[in-house]
């Protein structure tokens, strides 16, 4: 599924508004859009012996069908000549994603599909897609108001920051965008000039290494402040179309979880946020 655009659906209020963002940004990038959705029974003990999966029903493979149907129908609505296919996998959803989206532009989930309660917590589909997931991975809020336009993105100065703020530059250039570029330092005391000053010349010597990669002429506006780094992003990003972070930082240890920070913004942004992998 190469040069599409991979979005997960259930049927779920969030995973339509997934499945609108996907969309739109299918048709922004002239891609074409593959609409996903992962069917797997869960697994049942047998008495003595190993847990084994139930094949789906024909229920839930007609109720499946029926989403598709519907979302292909609603994705040509929000772009007429946007080129959609459908893909019912027998997998469980977030693994039916991973492995649509080995190739892709970029992969799609809601916040939350049918299976969560509502809570605080992100739903386990869209956090393992976020987490694992080998092309940049938006995760789409159902409340997500439209914003301004513009791009805000997290660095750090590690390799995952570049990978986020090229990222963004370019996806502001579809847009016509400007790139708001937020980085946070640590307090000592009450003295904080050579941390910021440290922090600006990080952040300047990042949008020179992005500019230079991806040739991006957009508008870049930089904010630095002191404080949490998932607060000072996800402050700057109230107005925002789209907040974008890596899936790791400086702090990153060799492991298969989302950075505290990534994490954090995921949690609170109230726009689509995009995991971008290094």
């Amino acid at each position: 599924m190469s040069n599409a655009i991979v979005v997960g659906v259930d049927g779920s209020p969030d995973s339509g508004a997934a499945l609108d963002w996907a969309a739109a940004e299918a048709e922004l990038r002239g891609v074409p859009l593959h609409v996903v959705y992962g069917l797997w029974m869960p697994m049942a003990a047998v008495p003595f012996g190993r847990a084994a999966t139930l094949p789906p029903s024909d229920e839930l493979r007609a109720y499946a069908m029926d989403v598709l149907d519907t979302a292909r129908q609603r994705a040509k609505e929000t772009a007429p000549d946007l080129d959609v296919d459908t893909f019912l996998i027998l997998r469980p959803p977030a693994q039916a994603l991973l492995d649509a989206s080995k190739d892709a532009d970029l992969v799609v989930a809601g916040t939350r599909g049918l299976s969560t309660i509502g809570s605080l917590v992100l739903g386990s589909v869209s956090g393992r897609v976020a987490t694992h997931a080998t092309c940049p991975a938006v995760v789409v809020p159902p409340d997500g108001t439209a914003g301004d336009g513009s791009v805000v993105v997290g660095v750090d100065g590690s390799a995952h920051g570049d990978a986020s703020l090229r990222f963004a530059l370019t996806e502001a250039g579809l847009r016509s965008a400007r790139v708001v570029v937020v980085a946070a330092y640590r307090m000592r005391g009450h003295v904080a000039v050579p941390e910021r000053q440290e922090t600006e010349a990080l952040v300047a010597a990042a949008v020179d290494r992005a500019r230079a990669a991806t040739g991006a002429t957009v508008d870049v506006a930089t904010v630095v402040e002191p404080g949490d780094p998932a607060d000072v992003i996800v402050g700057a990003a109230s107005d925002a179309s789209l907040v974008v972070v890596g899936s790791r930082g400086r702090s990153n240890v060799r492991s298969m979880l989302l950075g505290s920070t990534s994490r954090a913004v995921l949690h609170h942004a109230t726009c689509p946020v995009a995991v971008v992998p290094h």
